[in-house]
């Protein structure tokens, strides 16, 4: 948003609209009024949307939120990359909403008023807005809130929660973090809404690992393309089911793996796309930072009768003491956090693979990493949204680079 004094950043505010706003800082302002709407605003149909923090694109029509994706994208290459995306694909899309299959609650109980407040965070605060619905959260998760409310605020632990996950795979996992694990009593209350729910429980106390209330109950599971994978609460999981195994489908069509190829997949997490491409013939070197990760990736592996070979390692350190990183890969897939890999992009541009496909869920570092592809003899072959995160301003991208000839 631009005034008289240069640019600010105004949130709820849209290009080319007339507005009042009050100035916040050298760069930020907050929104007064809106004197001349932009054509592709609409109103948001969720009625926590002016205080709770969860997503904040429901305001911009939905084509217009993927446009504007694509266009932060491309700036931040200008930017950060000094490159012009030429070849976009058209954006991967699915559900809107009641797409997202995790949903984290925050909680207080006040003990004087014997009240749970149980909600998500208002923007820009730690203060709960306390819902009884969320519109992109899979309905199977706010079936829930109400029921799960009363339970919470009947237990002696309801003191001591930090916060409660909710997540919709083949089963609903309920995931309550704990200073103590339950007394028997509270964990009787617990047994019994889950048998009247359906519900598996997981329990995570302070430093620990989530355990399952009931040993019988068996891991959760997701499923990728051409796969199911078996998953534990805490693990890392795509937030949209559906875009999920799109963009695993999309990014190996642009891998291309076949039998003779060698593919390095970096930041494995459970085997989300290195089942897939082992499926395919590919021979599969996975690493992962996480070694509870890897040993669910080998295991996923071994109930599909696949071989792959995984590893630990610190991929922003030196590599040169693991054994994995002196075989010659021609291919390389990875899938960073938002920090993105500073350092891993170099030790691939090291190591010339053919062809990169890079997924990510943060363009800037994005941008920063395709600089060094970019510098070693990569081109940028193509570029697409992946609308995995529809109503907020999150963004995930996916790139193919091959080695100029």
């Amino acid at each position: 948003m631009r005034d008289t004094r240069g640019v600010r950043f105004v949130s709820g505010a849209l290009s080319n609209e007339v507005i009042d706003f009050q100035p916040q800082g050298k760069w930020q302002g907050e929104l007064v009024k809106i004197k001349e709407p932009a054509a592709e605003r609409v109103s948001a149909p969720c009625p926590y949307y002016q205080d709770c923090g969860g997503c904040d694109l429901q305001h911009l029509e939905l084509a217009a939120q993927r446009q504007h994706k694509q266009q932060v994208v491309s700036e931040l290459f200008a930017k950060f990359a000094e490159h012009q995306i030429a070849n976009w694909e058209s954006p991967l899309t699915a559900d809107a909403w009641r797409y997202r299959r995790r949903l984290r609650l925050a909680c207080h109980w006040d003990g004087k008023r014997r009240r749970l407040k149980l909600g998500l965070r208002q923007a820009s605060s730690k203060a709960i807005v306390e819902i009884n619905d969320c519109l992109i959260s899979d309905e199977a998760l706010t079936r829930l809130l109400a029921p799960l409310r009363d339970l919470l605020a009947q237990l002696a632990l309801v003191s001591q929660l930090g916060h409660v996950e909710l997540i919709a795979t083949n089963v609903v996992s309920v995931v309550l973090r704990l200073h103590h694990m339950p007394a028997a009593a509270d964990l009787g209350r617990l047994t019994n809404f889950a048998q009247q729910h359906q519900v598996h429980f997981w329990l995570q106390s302070d430093g620990a690992a989530p355990q399952p209330l009931d040993p019988q109950q068996g891991m959760p599971s997701y499923t990728s393309w051409l796969t199911e994978l078996s998953f534990q609460p805490g693990d890392f999981l795509q937030a949209h089911g559906q875009l999920s195994v799109a963009l695993v489908k999309q990014a190996l069509h642009w891998l291309d793996p076949q039998a003779q190829d060698k593919v390095l997949e970096l930041y494995a997490g459970s085997g989300n796309f290195s089942l897939p491409m082992a499926k395919q013939g590919a021979q599969v070197t996975a690493i992962e930072g996480v070694q509870s990760m890897v040993d669910r990736l080998l295991q996923n592996a071994h109930q599909h009768g696949l071989d792959i070979s995984a590893f630990q390692a610190d991929l922003s350190q030196d590599w040169q003491h693991y054994d994995w990183a002196h075989t010659e890969f021609n291919k390389v897939l990875l899938d960073p956090a938002r920090a993105g890999a500073a350092h891993a992009i170099k030790e691939v541009c090291a190591r010339q693979p053919q062809r990169v496909i890079y997924v990510s869920c943060a363009p800037d570092t994005l941008a920063r990493d395709a600089k060094i592809l970019l510098a070693a003899g990569y081109r940028l072959e193509r570029a697409q949204i992946v609308d995995m995160f529809p109503q907020t301003h999150h963004i995930e991208c996916l790139t193919w680079f091959e080695r100029e000839a």
